[in-house]
C-alpha cells in the first residue's frame, strides 16, 4: 500500500511539473485578424544617428487582439499603435552603434564617459530568417503566434499619413 502511495505521489507531481514547463504556447499561425507583415530600413541623415528598421504589423481594425512585443531578427521589440494608422502596429530596431574606444585608467574619474557594453538577451523562440514572433493578449489570456515570410519594402513604399517623427 506504501509503494503504491509513494508511486501515486510521483506520478502527482511529475503531471504537475509538465503541466509548468509549457508556459508559452506558441501558435504556428496568426489569427485571422493578422495580415502580411512587412520591415523596412532607415539611415540617420548625419553622423551618429544611427541606423535601424522598423517592422510594421496590420491588423484588421476591428481585431479584439492587444500585441505588446516581438521577437524579429534576433531581438526583442515593443510593438506601438501607429496613432495616424488605424489597425497598424510598429515595432522600431536600432542597430548597435559604432563600438568607441574605453578607457582604462587607475583613475575612476577618467574613465567616465564609457558606455556599459550591450547586454544581448536570449531569445526563448528558434526564428529562421524572415520570422518573428508576437505576444499578444486576447480575452485577457496572453499567448504567442509565429508570422512567416516577412518581405522588406523600400521606404518609399511604405506611406503613413501624417507621420509625427518628421519635420519638414
Amino acid at each position: 500500500m506504501k509503494s503504491l502511495l509513494l508511486s501515486f505521489s510521483a506520478l502527482l507531481v511529475l503531471i504537475s511539473f509538465s503541466s509548468c514547463a509549457n508556459g508559452k504556447q506558441l501558435q504556428e499561425d496568426p489569427p485571422k485578424s493578422v495580415q502580411q507583415a512587412y520591415y523596412t530600413t532607415w539611415i540617420g541623415g548625419v553622423k551618429g544617428a544611427g541606423s535601424g528598421y522598423n517592422l510594421f504589423i496590420p491588423v484588421d481594425k476591428d481585431s479584439k487582439i492587444v500585441m505588446d512585443t516581438v521577437y524579429f531578427r534576433g531581438k526583442k521589440g515593443v510593438l506601438e499603435k501607429v496613432a495616424s494608422e488605424e489597425g497598424l502596429y510598429v515595432a522600431r530596431f536600432k542597430s548597435p552603434a559604432e563600438p568607441r574606444d574605453m578607457v582604462m585608467h587607475a583613475d575612476p574619474k577618467m574613465e567616465y564617459g564609457n558606455r556599459p557594453p550591450e547586454i544581448i538577451e536570449d531569445l526563448p523562440f528558434e526564428l529562421a530568417e524572415g520570422e518573428a514572433v508576437v505576444r499578444y493578449t486576447k480575452n485577457g489570456k496572453e499567448k504567442y503566434f509565429r508570422i512567416k515570410n516577412i518581405q522588406k519594402k523600400d521606404s518609399g513604399e511604405v506611406k503613413l499619413k501624417n507621420p509625427e517623427n518628421i519635420r519638414h
